[in-house]
């Protein structure tokens, strides 16, 4: 989502909860920036990855919780490289998020 003229947090990746439109909030992890591995553009975005939770919210209206900065955002040299820092992203911003809900799931 193109953060538009909206205040923008530091780039990076955080530990967020997301509430949906019907009220419910889920944990993820989300980064804010530019992404500059996939594509170098000058307009900062948000994309945010739900835990355990499948849908289609393109086009809907969500509230995104920022909880804890992780780590700065960076251009990594492959996309595998990318997929292996997303998934330590996300078992931190777990580990983090379930500090706030001790009931909620870990990383593996």
């Amino acid at each position: 989502v193109p953060l538009g003229r909206h205040l923008e947090p530091a780039r990076g990746v955080y530990a967020v909860t997301v509430r949906l439109p019907g009220g419910d909030i889920v944990p993820g992890v989300a980064n804010i920036g530019r992404r500059p591995t996939v594509n170098e553009g000058t307009e900062s975005r948000v994309e945010a990855h739900l835990f355990d939770w499948e849908g289609d919210l393109y086009g809907q209206e969500v509230v995104v919780a920022l909880h804890a900065f992780l780590r700065a955002e960076r251009k990594f040299a492959s996309f595998d490289e990318l997929r292996g820092q997303i998934a330590a992203d996300a078992a931190q911003a777990r580990d983090m998020l379930a500090t706030l809900d001790p009931a909620a799931p870990r990383s593996a």
